[in-house]
């Protein structure tokens, strides 16, 4: 498997093979180093998760406080059982990334080369801003506390020790403010960056593995579209026939392929994408309350709210990308439509109409097998989130 590590260390690539290795999920690394970084998580996120929920304990007869602790608990627990769940399904992540390098190394005109290329670049680059973004909000949401803390005045502290602890979050002030537990809160700043990072790893893969199987159908409906622009430099109707029959044989193998990627991506994503949206619609509830009902104190408006813009850009994230999908295959079926099928053999129209049967099905990411990725769903989901804030506005 060397050379397939070679090839993404060398290709457009290299980005996601960075942030999986960060993680411990890039499935060509060397298994002593996977191990290591299992037990180093395994030791971070389980001290982490074990004070979080011993915060919660700690604020249980206060509903709402139980909530303040709450969006982090789930934040964590869903972080970890996205790692825990990548970990187990790393044979399958290999076998994406195997068939990524055998599209690339399989026969292709150059215009479809260019095509494909085209959407590399794309998730690239888009990889590298939403990496920025995501990772910038987890890094200001960890060191709120720790900002907060400086701007006290030592001989302040002992004074303002009530006041600071109502005014940050008790998951990073359990303690009392005169004792110094500098190592609590920098682990705790630890486990909320590496809970992101994990996080946008694993969607930085989905969106590379989107972007390839779109480079695939694009390049198919290229393909489909210049089926018939070649030149003919005699008239043998035979020879004119041959060529017609073997570019739909072509295009119906890269269709069965680009479809093939896809399933396996749903596949993989099937379940995280459950977990996620259904935790996203309670946190985007329980963090809205929390920026609403404390929109004139910064210290917690500031750590909040750039939690809620972190969940809403996730989560119209996974969807925009599912809704991609959907319309790169609608696409193959509108150029397989507009063919001149009526200069075909008859064998290969038949090979067209497969094709247009195909497209016509709907494929999909789904979430669990229950909810489609989408704008519509998207939509959904920002309609009930902010539908539950408004029930717990009315409870305040």
């Amino acid at each position: 498997m060397r050379h397939v590590d070679q090839f993404f260390r060398k290709s457009c690539y290299s980005n996601i093979r960075i942030l999986l290795s960060a993680c411990g999920i890039w499935p060509f690394q060397a298994l002593s180093k996977r191990y290591a970084m299992y037990v180093g998580f395994t030791l971070l996120f389980g001290f982490g998760i074990s004070f979080t929920i011993l915060c919660t304990i700690r604020v249980w007869p206060d509903f709402f406080e139980v909530f303040d602790c709450a969006s982090m608990l789930f934040y964590a627990i869903s972080s970890t059982i996205k790692l825990i769940y990548t970990v187990y399904n790393l044979p399958k992540i290999k076998m994406l990334l195997m068939n990524m390098q055998e599209h690339w190394c399989s026969p292709k005109s150059d215009q479809e080369a260019k095509i494909l290329r085209s959407y590399v670049l794309f998730a690239r680059k888009f990889g590298y801003i939403y990496s920025g973004i995501i990772l910038g909000h987890a890094i200001v949401f960890a060191l709120t506390p720790l900002t907060i803390k400086f701007s006290y005045n030592k001989e302040n502290i002992s004074n303002k020790t009530q006041d600071s602890q109502e005014s940050s979050r008790h998951i990073n002030y359990m303690l009392d403010l005169q004792i110094q537990h500098m190592p609590l809160l920098i682990q705790g700043a630890l486990c909320e960056f590496y809970y992101t990072l994990v996080l946008t790893s694993i969607n930085v893969l989905y969106l590379v593995c989107v972007q390839h199987c779109c480079g695939l159908f694009e390049a198919l409906k290229y393909h489909l579209e210049s089926a018939f622009n070649f030149e003919n430099n005699d008239n043998d109707i035979t020879s004119i026939e041959n060529k017609y029959h073997s570019n739909i044989v072509y295009g119906v193998r890269r269709h069965a392929e680009a479809i093939q990627f896809a399933t396996s991506v749903e596949s993989l994503y099937r379940l995280p994408f459950f977990l996620h949206m259904t935790v996203n619609v309670s946190l985007l509830s329980i963090v809205g309350f929390q920026v609403v009902t404390n929109t004139e104190n910064i210290s917690r408006l500031m750590p909040y709210g750039t939690y809620l813009s972190g969940l809403v850009l996730n989560t119209f994230f996974e969807n925009w990308q599912g809704q991609k999908i959907i319309d790169c295959n609608e696409r193959v079926y509108e150029s397989a439509y507009n063919l001149e099928w009526y200069k075909m053999p008859i064998i290969s129209q038949k090979l067209l109409i497969m094709i247009m049967i195909r497209s016509r099905k709907p494929l999909t990411i789904t979430a669990g097998k229950v909810l489609v990725l989408s704008y519509v769903t998207f939509n959904a989901a920002m309609r009930t989130g902010f539908s539950y804030l408004m029930i717990l506005r009315s409870m305040q």
